[in-house]
């Protein structure tokens, strides 16, 4: 059975595969892979949490702005659980989602 994960890590969409330029979804899973509403969200997505990587910053090459998490977080997660719905509900049983994020997310204040 294959596996559709949702994980957050700069400049990667939070659907595993996709290409990071476009958003466009590379899961192997055709009804996923051309749904265009999960690509947008994608794409929402990763553009809120990249906000959030500040360069040369706070005497550091790449700093991870805890605040502007928490400043996106309501966001994120909405789009996220737009984004577990809408698999959900594209799943025939072909695939499983491994959620790594929305659980972690929540726990930001």
């Amino acid at each position: 059975m294959q596996k559709i994960k949702l994980m957050l890590e700069f400049g990667h969409d939070p659907i595993w595969d996709s290409d990071p330029f476009t958003g466009k979804l590379m899961t192997g899973i055709e009804i996923v892979d051309s749904d265009s509403d999960l690509e947008m969200w994608n794409r929402k997505c990763i553009d809120l949490y990249d906000e959030c990587y500040e360069f040369n910053s706070h005497g550091k090459g790449c700093y991870f702005n805890e605040e502007t998490l928490a400043k996106n977080k309501k966001e994120l997660l909405h789009i996220l659980e737009q984004i577990k719905s809408r698999l959900e509900e594209l799943n025939d049983n072909n695939f499983i989602i491994e959620d790594k994020v929305i659980d972690e997310l929540n726990e930001v204040n």
